[in-house]
């Protein structure tokens, strides 16, 4: 029997809280990983800022149902705002959008 290996993507946001970071928000990217890798990059925050940051995205990838960080950014309220409307615009762009195929 062959082993498939079921892998998806996830981009999960978290905030900070006296007792430590708090999940918020969850973007399903789908399981393609160069969509996922791309849709990451084009975020606004830094990775050098993870300690200080009030918010946390971070670029998962499950596989089997293990969940393993691949990246993760911190950034400010406003980028939040700027980040979900490029997530969205770009899962809709990949799914949405036909090709006339």
């Amino acid at each position: 029997m062959q082993n498939i290996m079921n892998t998806n993507f996830d981009i999960l946001i978290s905030f900070r809280t006296p007792s430590g970071f708090r999940l918020c928000g969850q973007y399903f990217l789908g399981k393609d990983r160069e969509l996922a890798e791309m849709i990451f990059s084009g975020l606004q925050g830094k990775e050098d800022s993870l300690d200080k940051a009030i918010l946390h995205f971070d670029l998962m990838e499950t596989m089997n149902d293990i969940p393993l960080k691949i990246r993760s950014i911190g950034c400010k309220l406003d980028e939040l705002s700027l980040n979900s409307q490029h997530i969205t615009r770009e899962i809709f762009r990949a799914n949405a959008i036909s090709t006339g195929e």
